[in-house]
């Protein structure tokens, strides 16, 4: 079986992957992508965010029901 890898290329060097170095990529393509494929990867953006943004709140509340441990030691 072989595994996909996807591997971003700057200037012909290898680039690791950072938010910045997977940024530039990206913006690297959008001037070849259709009006469709612009407005899909919107949405698809949009939807993420809110993923992100409801995960984030879920995680808040959660944290809200841990109770406050103490690293003292009451004798």
């Amino acid at each position: 079986m072989s595994e996909n890898k996807v591997r971003i290329y700057i200037n012909k060097k290898e680039m690791t992957y950072s938010r910045q170095n997977m940024i530039k990529a990206i913006n690297g393509f959008i001037p070849y992508l259709s009006i469709d494929d612009l407005t899909t990867l919107g949405n698809d953006i949009d939807s993420t965010k809110e993923r992100i943004r409801h995960n984030a709140h879920e995680a808040r509340e959660e944290g809200k029901k841990i109770p406050i441990q103490s690293n003292r030691h009451d004798t």
